[in-house]
């Protein structure tokens, strides 16, 4: 299990889910026992068997839908009926698996060390996402949950691995900022935001341009940051900062959601995380203890 444990962590480390396969019942002369676990990943060799044959190349297929809409899935086969897979089975068992995603951890890499950057963090804990933070004047106290670093902060940054689940604010109070975006601006984080006024991005982006930088990349770049709420102080901005991560990660359509009629039935509601976590309920098998982002 060290082995398994180690495999799956490695995996999200470089951004990748993976699609955890574990028996959770084998009756007859099935070959492998409950608990027994396999880690598909989205790329990469597999690691572990549940049983081999036609009953694994079928998993191994349906994990694909499992990594498209996250959904756990649990199947059962008797391996005494081909009807399923169209091979008969002798060892004439019955085996029940899941077959489960497990996602990367939110990271939030932070720029910054002020009012705002302090604001954003805490919200990021609640949101129980990974935190670190890169800034010369930034003390362990202010920021006593995340990893901090304040020595060759742009060096730094170019030897973080960066994926799809990282979401970087770049909120120096104007002191580097720019060379930091310009630094970040082709990894793969899902967002990257940038404080400032729209003038003053704009002759930014127009520095950047002229130094090589694409215009279309600029432009994917959420900045100035933070969705329109009214915000005026630090606090009321870092929530502004921190809804328009989630928008961006969840896809929200920042409608308000109040009433405004009586509705002649119940309105049909569906929620994709809540959907999930429903289906999910009973995965304690999953893999809770796995590494955060190293």
């Amino acid at each position: 299990m060290e082995e398994f444990y180690s495999y799956v962590g490695k995996k999200l480390s470089e951004g990748k889910k993976v699609v955890v396969v574990t028996v959770i019942e084998a009756d007859g002369s099935y070959p492998r026992g409950n608990g027994t676990t396999m880690a598909i990943p989205e790329s990469g060799p597999i690691l572990g068997s549940v049983g081999g044959g036609c009953v694994e190349r079928y998993i191994v297929k349906t994990a694909r839908s499992v990594f498209v809409d996250g959904k756990t899935r649990v199947e059962k086969f008797n391996l005494g009926d081909d009807s399923w897979s169209g091979i008969g089975m002798s060892c004439g068992g019955e085996v029940k698996m899941m077959m489960q995603l497990v996602e990367p951890r939110e990271r939030l890499i932070v720029f910054g060390s002020g009012g705002i950057a302090r604001g954003c963090a805490q919200i990021a804990k609640m949101l129980d996402y990974d935190l670190l933070v890169l800034d010369p004047f930034a003390d362990d106290e202010a920021f006593h949950d995340a990893e901090v670093i304040t020595q060759g902060v742009l060096h730094k940054m170019k030897e973080i691995p960066v994926t799809p689940y990282d979401n970087i604010l770049i909120l120096t109070d104007h002191l580097y900022d720019f060379e930091v975006l310009h630094t970040v601006l082709g990894s793969k984080a899902r967002f990257i935001g940038v404080i400032g006024s729209k003038n003053r991005i704009n002759a930014a982006y127009k520095d950047l341009v002229q130094q090589g930088d694409s215009l279309d990349k600029l432009f994917t770049v959420y900045a100035p940051i933070g969705l329109n709420i009214g915000a005026v102080t630090p606090q009321e901005i870092a929530v502004s900062i921190m809804a328009e991560i989630i928008q961006v990660r969840r896809g929200g359509d920042l409608r308000h959601l109040r009433l405004t009629e009586l509705l002649e039935k119940p309105e049909k509601t569906h929620s994709p995380e809540s959907t999930k976590k429903d289906e999910t309920s009973n995965d304690t098998l999953v893999l809770k203890a796995l590494p955060k982002h190293q």
